[in-house]
């Protein structure tokens, strides 16, 4: 009957995976939890009780989802943006709401509509952040004072333009949808011109070529490629190319001057005024369609001359973010450039502003100039987000991708690299930079993964964050955010409302994962800079006297309570009130530092039977840490399975006041003058507890502080007795 003295050092793997609960054999088993919830692991090896949260205002709709956005200019203005269905409101770093007027919050119009919030992509450059969805033009936010903002689109100095061809309003029936010369096509309104002879008809998996044009709703074709059906829907086909006429400019410069752009044959649409021509080596902007043969336009970039230039030797380009091809969803900022990707009609297209020009997508071939480009692969990985991590980053729903201009060298239109670094491809959610590692969640929206350069095999890895608790993200994540300050937590919201933890220092090798659980559902989270370090917001959906609430809250240092107020009084008071958000909750009561009994919230206030100077009032919350079984190895091998007694403990604390061991409570206040009346101290040390008793395989302790008190614990010591 051998009797051991094992102690578990830190909780730095945090709650492993049920499926691990048999790898005894790993360092991490050692170092993890069974269960750990409403607390973080430190870097420093403990395990410490979560702050409680501080409402800070009601969202705007109650039955509407929201999103928190940060807005960050710099470290003493820092904002935190709630963005909802066709509006946004902005608060202070103290919670405090902005007002236009008192009592009113200051609002914006929003173009973002309830479905579309989750898919905002935005990057912040100074006082101007950008804002990308794929269905809406690009927008912007900008602070002119801190009750003067400004949400409207993006002005572009030029958009990236390319040959995008039209897609008419009008439907088309072919007179047979096989391969064939000779078919004939009528249009449900005019929409041929004599210009059109040479240009393709695209549709679903079908080609066909236009041979002739015998008015304008009658064409003949030529089908390379078979149509599915001969009823082609109005606006869901396109016809490619430009026209096929000679063009003659009747100017070749100055930039900024008037020309005339007339064709040979009948050519020009409506639609064509704001598209660019291309023609003699420069470009020229079309104003207004003065016919089908001649169009005005400005020299936006001088032509080499003014001779005509024939049909296939200049090109019509349209805006290739447009309500036709949708709009980029993906931005961020790159060596002093605007960087925007994946739109729906171009999802592996890649757009580079000029350098210190973020409003000017004009292409070109100077290093300085805006470029696109396409992120090849052997299939179609239509990007979903743009980083960084020593190079730019392309996270596709197939791949992760590199994009550089060589060694040490910068990007420009001529040299730009793009390799594919790996394949576990990625979700919705927005990556989140920590350190030199791009942590992403992968596309099933179950694992965490952490891309970073790796010098031994001079390429980027992309390793499983969550492989030894998978199933803390099992029902999938929603939102993240990293709180680099006062720890190193990565926080991610998940669908089923809890909230995930992640304390990663790859440096100490800490990987420790938790779970944060409180009365309702967490939906969103952000965070900001502050004066100690980062601090976090959230957004979560709450019952309120049957109910629905969505409130605006924030995490903060030394409140025990959720969606909580602090309150003092000189004088002392009995009566507390601002609880009008929890009507009808039974909340949790400190008062000067003493826990009281829990109260019923009624007409938006509380009354203590006695006064108090200083209170915290909030929802409950439970802290629970339960080790696992640990293993042991004796003369006749592991001790896993045998009787086990675990007849003595010591728990290490620090700043602690009050927990339970197996439903035991355990003793922090002693007695001795004026203590009564005084808030029990802080308490750093051991204590010892005795006689838990025997269990078969089992060696396992439940400890939980279910009192809104601190909490840190930092190793656990066990004297325990095995039997065969």
């Amino acid at each position: 009957m051998p009797r051991l003295t094992l102690v578990q050092t830190n909780f730095t793997a945090g709650e492993i995976s049920p499926r691990m609960l048999g790898r005894t054999d790993i360092a991490r088993y050692q170092n993890g939890a069974e269960t750990m919830e409403n607390c973080w692991p430190v870097v420093h090896g403990g395990g410490v009780r979560r702050d409680g949260t501080l409402f800070c205002a009601a969202a705007k709709y109650d039955n509407k989802r929201a999103r928190l956005i940060p807005y960050v200019f710099n470290r003493s203005q820092a904002y935190m943006v709630e963005f909802g269905d066709l509006y946004v409101r902005f608060y202070y770093p103290d919670g405090t709401q902005i007002e236009s007027s008192p009592g009113v919050p200051l609002e914006l119009v929003s173009p973002y509509t309830e479905a579309m919030l989750f898919g905002i992509g935005y990057v912040q450059g100074a006082d101007t952040m950008f804002l990308a969805h794929q269905s809406m033009p690009m927008y912007r936010l900008r602070r002119v004072s801190n009750t003067e903002w400004t949400l409207s689109q993006v002005p572009f100095v030029a958009q990236p333009f390319d040959e995008t061809g039209h897609k008419p309003a009008v439907s088309l029936t072919l007179a047979s949808s096989g391969v064939g010369a000779g078919v004939a096509v009528t249009a449900s309104g005019s929409v041929f011109l004599a210009a059109d002879v040479g240009r393709e008809i695209w549709y679903g998996p079908g080609i066909a070529t236009i041979t002739a044009v015998a008015s304008g709703t009658s064409a003949t074709v030529t089908i390379s490629t078979a149509f599915n059906t001969t009823a082609i829907p109005s606006g869901a086909w396109r016809l490619t190319g430009s026209p096929r006429a000679n063009c003659t400019p009747s100017a070749k410069d100055p930039v900024g001057a008037a020309v005339t752009l007339t064709l040979a044959l009948a050519g020009w649409r409506a639609e064509d005024a704001g598209k660019y021509v291309r023609i003699n080596r420069g470009i020229v902007q079309i104003t207004t369609i003065a016919s089908a043969t001649v169009a005005n336009g400005i020299i936006t970039s001088a032509l080499d001359s003014a001779i005509a230039s024939i049909s296939g030797a200049w090109s019509l380009e349209g805006s290739v973010w447009s309500v036709a091809n949708g709009y980029p969803g993906a931005v961020t900022l790159h060596e002093q450039r605007l960087v925007c990707a994946g739109s729906p009609e171009f999802p592996q297209t890649v757009w580079m502003s000029r350098i210190g020009e973020y409003l000017n997508f004009e292409l070109g071939t100077k290093d300085d100039d805006a470029m696109s480009f396409t992120v090849s692969s052997d299939q179609i990985n239509p990007i979903v987000h743009m980083g960084q991590v020593r190079t730019l980053i392309a996270l596709t729903y197939g791949g992760e991708f590199t994009l550089s201009g060589g060694v040490e060298k910068p990007i420009t239109p001529t040299n730009i690299q793009v390799k594919n670094q790996s394949v576990y491809g990625c979700n919705p959610v927005r990556p989140v930079r920590i350190g030199n590692e791009l942590y992403f969640m992968q596309r099933a929206n179950r694992k965490l993964r952490a891309m970073a350069y790796k010098y031994d095999s001079d390429a980027y890895g992309s390793p499983d964050m969550s492989v030894l608790s998978e199933h803390i993200t099992e029902s999938g994540v929603v939102d993240m955010a990293y709180q680099q300050e006062r720890e190193s937590l990565l926080f991610l919201v998940r669908a089923d409302g809890v909230l995930a933890t992640l304390t990663a220092d790859r440096d100490q090798d800490v990987v420790g994962w938790a779970r944060q659980i409180t009365d309702g559902a967490y939906e969103s989270v952000a965070s900001i800079p502050a004066s100690d370090g980062e601090q976090v917001w959230v957004l979560v959906k709450r019952t309120i006297n049957g109910v629905e609430k969505r409130y605006v809250e924030r995490f903060t240092s030394g409140v025990h309570v959720d969606c909580g107020i602090v309150g003092s009084s000189g004088p002392g008071a009995e009566t507390w009130s601002g609880l009008g958000h929890l009507e009808g909750k039974l909340v949790d009561i400190v008062a000067d530092g003493v826990p009281m009994q829990p109260m019923t919230v009624t007409g938006g206030s509380i009354t203590l039977p006695r006064k108090a100077y200083e209170v915290q009032i909030g929802l409950h919350y439970k802290t629970t840490i339960k080790t696992l079984t640990p293993e042991v190895q004796g003369s006749s091998g592991s001790m896993q399975g045998n009787s086990m007694r675990i007849g003595e403990i010591t728990l290490r604390f620090y700043k602690t006041i009050g927990c339970k061991i197996n439903g035991q409570t355990v003793a922090f206040r002693g007695m001795g003058e004026q203590v009564l009346d005084q808030p029990p101290a802080l308490f750093t040390g051991d204590h010892r507890m005795e006689n838990l008793g025997w269990e078969r395989g089992r060696a396992q302790l439940l400890i939980e502080q279910d009192q809104p008190l601190p909490f840190h614990l930092l190793c656990v010591i066990k004297k325990i007795t095995f039997n065969d």
